[in-house]
């Protein structure tokens, strides 16, 4: 490393959020740092008690489960899981959550202010520690966490990334992570073919990080926060959908919107609802549907209700012909 070098890592690590980040990444790597090692690393200008501050005052106070915890054997930190795979929160965002968790208990906050930041980190601290995945059926992702830390790195910088996948070896443009449905999928460009596709992320083998970079359309990318399932088709024209919901189910709707676009036309008399929902394909919706059968009626488009009368007339005559054998 150059002088030059040294003086961009010394200016980039005088900010507290760059500091943070730098020591959480590490952890959730797997490596282990002492004060020592970051306070030369950080370079000219940052002391030992800095990093203690780092450490003890910001970064402890994330983690109610000592997840991140001081080897007094080896002199070092350490942290017990990858804890950024999990949370799929980036090292950046981490830190700028443990600042404001600071901050809010500073002696020139509101006296309330305090006591309400604790109580939404909470619900943070819930989702850090994993609890609401384990009790749910959200596919795990311990298995290819090493994957997702690969692949989260590429997103965020914008590299083109080689793996293997169904049998093929592959170039893409990683372009997000979602959970659809309890399932983990990467959203990809593949520019031998001009197509984005939905990989199913656990089946993303020998990944490998290029150094080359690539630009892409960013409303594209932000269109697939409206997916409910993977049959989500950025491409296609949208489809506008008209639910009835009866007052049996309608909570469930009103309490988790099917995806950003569900608007509520109008409530009945009878507490049941009618709501309008944004789609780009017929699969990406009838799944939904059929398990609220018979609580969800569809109004339009008609070829979605006979989609899924079709979908239940080969059901009963499947249990017809199962009854007959038996």
């Amino acid at each position: 490393m150059n002088k030059s070098d040294y003086a961009n890592t010394n200016m980039e690590y005088k900010n507290r959020v760059s500091r943070l980040a730098y020591i959480l990444t590490s952890l959730s790597k797997g490596q282990s740092v002492s004060t020592p090692s970051l306070v030369k690393f950080f370079g000219k200008g940052i002391t030992k008690k800095m990093v203690q501050t780092d450490l003890k005052e910001y970064i402890f106070p994330l983690f109610i489960d000592k997840k991140i915890y001081y080897d007094y054997t080896y002199k070092v930190y350490r942290a017990k899981d990858n804890f950024l795979v999990k949370t799929l929160f980036t090292a950046d965002e981490l830190a700028i959550i443990a600042i404001l968790k600071n901050k809010s208990k500073d002696k020139y906050s509101d006296n309330d202010l305090s006591k309400r930041v604790d109580t939404m980190f909470n619900k943070f601290e819930d989702e850090l520690s994993n609890k609401l995945y384990q009790k749910s059926s959200i596919e795990k992702i311990d298995d290819f966490r090493d994957e997702i830390i690969q692949i989260k790195n590429a997103i965020e910088t914008k590299h083109i990334i080689k793996c293997f996948y169904k049998n093929k070896n592959r170039t893409i443009y990683p372009l997000k992570i979602l959970n659809l449905e309890g399932y983990w999928y990467l959203i990809i460009y593949e520019p031998m073919d001009d197509l984005i596709k939905t990989f199913h992320l656990n089946s993303v083998k020998n990944i490998e990080c290029t150094n080359d970079t690539y630009n892409f359309d960013q409303n594209i990318i932000d269109s697939f926060d409206s997916a409910i399932t993977a049959y989500f088709e950025p491409n296609n024209k949208p489809i506008t959908v008209e639910l009835l919901i009866s007052k049996e189910v309608s909570k469930y709707f009103e309490r988790k919107p099917l995806n950003k676009t569900q608007r509520l036309i109008r409530e009945l008399p009878d507490k049941s609802i009618e709501l309008e929902i944004i789609i780009t394909d017929l699969m990406e919706i009838i799944p939904t549907i059929q398990r609220y059968i018979p609580y969800v009626f569809v109004i339009n488009p008609k070829e979605l209700a006979c989609a899924i009368s079709k979908n239940i007339s080969v059901y009963k005559n499947s249990v017809g012909e199962i009854s007959a054998k038996e």
